[in-house]
């Protein structure tokens, strides 16, 4: 476990520390910020339930699923579970430029819900998936580079993530074809 730290240190020095500039120190923070709440995901499924496609529709309702998904596994149990401190940055006196977390550290609810969104459109072979990628990808960079998070914080969000991403298409998908058999 100690040496696991050491690599989640060492990986999070590079990210948080040396790639530190005056560009990532403005940006970061508003990429990280769009999704305190997964706000950027409620916002893209309530924009794609509306839309008058069904196909289109039952994907903003599945991206929900995942969302309520990985809220309820990551944020509402896995964290409290595992009780995982943040990163502090003591040994090198980071600078935090965002007001540090209170929450625990692992997963990543921002990782989390990014991952599940991209899980629902991958599995579902969205056209516009690696636009959902890229958006789900340098979210998880911005927790890493704000110093929030180790990195093994973001891996297990991706995994969890792409999990409940999964789970929501089998569930919404189950639900849609009994609908449509009655």
């Amino acid at each position: 476990m100690e040496s696991l730290l050491n690599i989640d240190k060492s990986i999070l020095y590079f990210l948080s520390v040396s790639l530190k500039n005056p560009f990532f120190d403005v940006v970061m923070p508003f990429i990280s910020w769009i999704n305190n709440h997964g706000e950027v995901w409620i916002a893209i499924s309530i924009i794609l339930m509306i839309n008058k496609n069904t196909s289109i529709r039952r994907l903003g309702i599945t991206m929900l699923i995942g969302l309520a998904l990985g809220y309820l596994t990551g944020e509402a149990s896995l964290k409290n579970f595992v009780g995982r401190e943040r990163p502090v940055g003591e040994e090198y006196n980071f600078d935090f430029i965002i007001p540090k977390p209170t929450s625990y550290s692992f997963p990543s609810g921002h990782t989390t819900s990014s991952f599940a969104a991209f899980g629902v459109c991958l599995f579902k072979k969205a056209k516009y998936r690696y636009w959902v990628l890229l958006l789900s990808s340098t979210i998880a960079f911005s927790r890493l580079y704000l110093h929030v998070h180790y990195p093994s914080d973001i891996l297990g969000g991706i995994i969890l993530g792409l999990l409940c991403g999964w789970v929501a298409v089998n569930l919404a998908e189950a639900y849609f074809r009994k609908r449509e058999e009655k």
